[in-house]
């Protein structure tokens, strides 16, 4: 398997993404090959869909972004921003600059609005129409490169529970099966799994990573070559799963639910 990246000029609002990205493929000598994974940093699709917002355009402020804010250290313009975008807040930590919302089926740090690489008090919020969009990405792909088999990515980086740094996560997937269902399958002693299911579209993202940088060096595109994926038009599994089926959001709520009564 071999990645490498594409290197773009600074993308800036509604500027025309997937035009710069095609030319800029044929303009190196390169091309996209049958089989290629396609990673794309969600900020600059996000950027390219004109979801920069400025903070001095945030006029009207609730009270409850006004206490959250406080209670978080945080400027209350961006936590409004938070809450407009998110459709569950779970909490933050006080004075910690962070709260962790629920938007698109996952939970992600203030709502996954960026303030980095985005200019003088601008914010970038998510992509709008997220799974519709990767898979019109997709599809033009395909299209301009003549190729069948292609996957792409939307990617953006996480933290872990009790661990610290970032990892890649994939918040939106296309024309492959983004997760491996191993349940069942003998392990080397015959017994069978049990619970293993193998985040492809996430492994794949966290190997982009390291060249899908996010700092200057101006690298949102990474093409993985050679991953030896399941190729469709239809996924049958999904990377999302329900708050009640989650290991985490189950062990969390117990305990919270739980220091609360002794308070």
């Amino acid at each position: 398997m071999n990645l490498f990246s594409i290197k773009l000029p600074l993308i800036k609002k509604n500027d025309p993404l997937l035009e710069i990205l095609i030319n800029n493929i044929r303009n190196k000598g390169e091309t996209l090959k049958e089989g290629d994974i396609v990673v794309i940093s969600e900020k600059i699709v996000a950027t390219s869909q004109g979801r920069v917002i400025n903070l001095s355009e945030v006029k009207e402020i609730s009270e409850k972004a006004k206490k959250m804010a406080k209670k978080y250290d945080m400027d209350e313009r961006f936590v409004e921003l938070i809450l407009q975008e998110a459709s569950m807040i779970l909490g933050g930590l006080p004075n910690g600059h962070v709260i962790l919302a629920k938007v698109n089926d996952f939970l992600i740090a203030n709502a996954g609005i960026d303030q980095s690489n985005a200019g003088p008090d601008n914010v970038v919020l998510l992509p709008k129409n997220i799974k519709d969009e990767v898979w019109s990405y997709r599809k033009i792909l395909r299209n301009e490169f003549k190729i069948e088999n292609l996957g792409v990515i939307f990617a953006d980086s996480r933290v872990q529970p009790l661990r610290k740094g970032t990892i890649g996560i994939a918040v939106a997937t296309a024309g492959f099966e983004p997760v491996e269902d191993l349940r069942g399958h003998p392990d080397l002693y015959g017994r069978p799994l049990e619970i293993t299911m193998r985040a492809i579209a996430d492994d794949l993202t966290s190997a982009a990573q390291f060249l899908l940088n996010e700092a200057d060096q101006q690298t949102p595109i990474v093409i993985i070559r050679g991953a030896n994926m399941e190729f469709t038009d239809k996924p049958q599994l999904t990377t999302e799963m329900s708050p009640e089926d989650c290991l985490y959001m189950n062990i969390f709520s117990k305990y919270l639910l739980e220091k609360q009564k002794k308070e």
